[in-house]
């Protein structure tokens, strides 16, 4: 088992520790102090420089300007009143634009990044073991099997019902270093390059380009290459276990996700290593009716002699995606905090806006307008800025994402870089909901507003 991704599996279980680092939790803690008494002490410095008197008066309303918009006739002149209000209105208030959409962009990329760590790490198990590794299990067999015991183990993996093809294969674990690192991969050798697309997949992880076996060199995969900086054209050293060296071209970098393999044809091997490889690994494949009867399948070649271990790749999948299933606390914690905080940042914007243009509110009721008008009028704002600021979270939480993603990897392990777009959809479906949840509770704050008190004189 060690020298499948069995072993991988078993070394990501057995090495999963929950670690609280007091440390980390102090630096936490204290940047949030900081960053409370900075916003803080920017509240008050204004105010407190001001004269007693001029804080004893309400603040005077800001000047309306022209906007771009206004600039553009031709869209201008199609707005309501109600919208260039509006317009106006979001860039009249500078600072509560850019608050606004700032909290809502961190709420959305918080989502963006829960959600996205279920696509990229959850799908790895279905793309290396559906897509790339396409065999249902491998068979280890002795080194030292005749050539008649090969054919026999050969002709019985053939006679088992549900077999629809099988591949053999030479793995040989190798090492490579990297300054004072040390990786191990192995090396599959196909015993025919015709067909083997059946059972591996040889592809670019961005173009989706196919590769091929060839004379050229070897196909290493991507998250070894990228460790140690090889692209293809270029050359790989390679230890085993005797201390010899030896220097593999690198003709393509295929995805990967689980272990480091390099692939080279049996007459690259020969001519790198000055010996032919041995192929007693045996990759099967089987059909829609041959996946329910596997393990039976499995359990029968196990008895033939010079078998030595067999492995299932569904065993592996099962393993990995019941490890990985913890993850999805971690995304309702991250969707219960990004809610907070839109919830926090939108009620706590809104009812200051509310607040400092109470006068311009009463004036608009005073002109005739209804409680719904009055509320609209106010919502417009609150929905022109979640849009804006949902927008800007796409972008922060891509990013974010691939920081977090790159950073959490081991070596042995590569995860996903994809969000899926139902992803994209949810959370700005879950930022719109807690906007609207807002602009609910802000209606009845809007209701109690009497026209008549709010517009009296303050001398």
């Amino acid at each position: 088992a060690d020298i499948t991704d069995k072993g991988v599996v078993d070394y990501l279980i057995s090495h999963f520790e929950h670690v609280y680092s007091l440390g980390g939790t102090g630096a936490q803690g204290a940047a949030a102090l900081a960053s409370t008494l900075l916003a803080t002490w920017m509240a008050c410095y204004k105010e407190l420089a001001a004269t007693p008197a001029v804080l004893m008066r309400p603040p005077t309303p800001k000047e309306g300007k022209r906007v771009l918009l206004e600039y553009l006739p031709f869209l201008w002149n199609r707005l309501s009143f109600s919208w260039k209000s509006t317009v106006r209105n979001l860039l009249r208030y500078k600072k509560r634009f850019f608050m606004t959409v700032f909290g809502i962009s961190g709420c959305m990329a918080l989502m963006i990044v829960g959600f996205g760590l279920r696509d990229s790490i959850m799908d790895i198990a279905i793309l290396q073991y559906n897509q790339l590794q396409r065999y249902d299990a491998m068979l280890i067999g002795e080194e030292d099997l005749s050539r008649e015991e090969k054919e026999k183990l050969l002709q019985e993996v053939a006679r088992q019902e549900g077999v629809e093809g099988y591949a053999c294969v030479q793995l040989k674990k190798v090492s490579v270093k990297e300054g004072r690192k040390e990786h191990s991969l192995y090396i599959i050798v196909p015993e025919e390059t015709e067909g083997i697309e059946d059972f591996l997949c040889f592809r670019d992880r961005r173009t989706k380009e196919g590769y091929s076996l060839s004379e050229e060199g070897a196909i290493l995969t991507e998250k070894l290459a990228s460790m140690l900086n090889i692209s293809a054209g270029g050359s790989l050293t390679l230890e085993d276990e005797d201390n010899h060296r030896f220097t593999v071209p690198v003709a393509a970098i295929c995805e990967n996700y689980m272990t480091h393999y390099l692939y080279m044809t049996a007459e690259v091997y020969e001519e790198i290593f000055g010996e032919s490889p041995v192929f007693h690994e045996v990759m099967l494949r089987t059909g829609e009716s041959g996946k329910a009867k596997l393990h039976e399948i499995g359990e029968r070649l196990l008895g033939q002699k010079g078998v030595l271990s067999i492995t299932y790749t569904d065993t592996i999948m099962g393993q990995l995606s019941g490890m990985l299933e913890s993850l999805d606390i971690v995304i309702v914690v991250l969707i219960i905090s990004a809610g907070m905080l839109a919830f926090v940042v939108l009620y706590n914007l809104t009812n200051i806006n509310i607040n400092e243009r109470r006068r311009e509110l009463a004036t608009i009721k005073v002109l005739g307008f209804y409680d719904q008008e009055v509320s609209a009028y106010v919502y417009r704002e609150n929905i022109l800025l979640t849009a804006i600021g949902i927008l800007g979270g796409c972008l922060l939480g891509n990013l974010l994402h691939r920081f977090v993603i790159v950073t959490v990897e081991v070596d042995i392990c590569m995860f996903g870089r994809n969000i899926n777009w139902p992803s994209y959809l949810i959370a700005a479906l879950f930022t719109a909901g807690f906007s609207f949840i807002v602009n609910v509770a802000m209606h009845f704050k809007l209701k109690k507003i009497d026209m008549v008190e709010s517009l009296k004189s303050v001398e």
